[in-house]
């Protein structure tokens, strides 16, 4: 079985863990240009970046977080299970992969990949509890991100919806979401976007 603590950036970069998870290194083969959050910017590259501004972030947080995210839910942290839930969070766009012309998209990831997801976890010496919070981390990794529309005129309206249905994973999605983001080449390609978004999402944070 495999554990949280046997993957980590450096090996995943390295190429050191491709017969314990072969769906993830695939995902090198995906090249995304969707014009604004990716250029020529494959789904490998794009989530090492995401891991490791998640790591900067961790390192940022305040007091409660910190204590939040170091609770034990069974065998491991909800720290643990963000790491995860960011490693896989793109793992559903290698089946929802199009091309058309020089564009790409992959609509409806999220589902995808929290079904896809599930026989990986099976790899982990994860209780069912642990392995439900990393599924949903995926499936709704990118609901926030729907919301913090620029000129949006209901942002706080539907934050407080999406703050609500999410409550139990709030802390986790709002965290991957800007890791996301940051991970992303919005900031080349439309920095007042960008920057709208990363305040959003520190105004948010902050609130903990």
């Amino acid at each position: 079985m495999l554990k949280v603590s046997d993957i980590n950036i450096e090996k995943l970069r390295g190429n050191r863990l491709q017969k314990e998870l072969p769906e993830f290194f695939k995902l090198k083969r995906f090249v995304e240009n969707d014009n604004y959050w990716h250029n020529n910017d494959s789904v490998f590259d794009h989530t090492l970046r995401v891991l490791e501004e998640l790591e900067k972030l961790l390192k940022t947080t305040n007091n409660k977080i910190n204590f939040y995210l170091n609770q034990k839910v069974d065998n491991y942290t909800r720290k643990d299970l963000l790491f995860l839930g960011a490693l896989f969070h793109d793992i559903g766009k290698s089946d929802s992969f199009v091309k058309s012309g020089d564009f790409t998209s992959c609509l409806k990831h999220e589902e995808l990949g929290s079904k896809k997801v599930k026989p990986i976890l099976d790899r982990f010496d994860l209780s069912d509890r642990e392995k439900n919070i990393v599924i949903k981390i995926i499936k709704y990794h990118g609901k926030l991100s729907d919301i913090a529309r620029p000129g949006s005129d209901s942002l706080e309206e539907e934050y407080e919806k999406f703050k609500s249905e999410y409550s139990s994973i709030l802390v986790e999605l709002i965290l991957l979401t800007m890791a996301d983001t940051l991970g992303s080449q919005l900031k080349n390609n439309r920095p007042e976007e960008f920057n709208f978004r990363i305040n959003f999402y520190k105004k948010i944070i902050k609130d903990f």
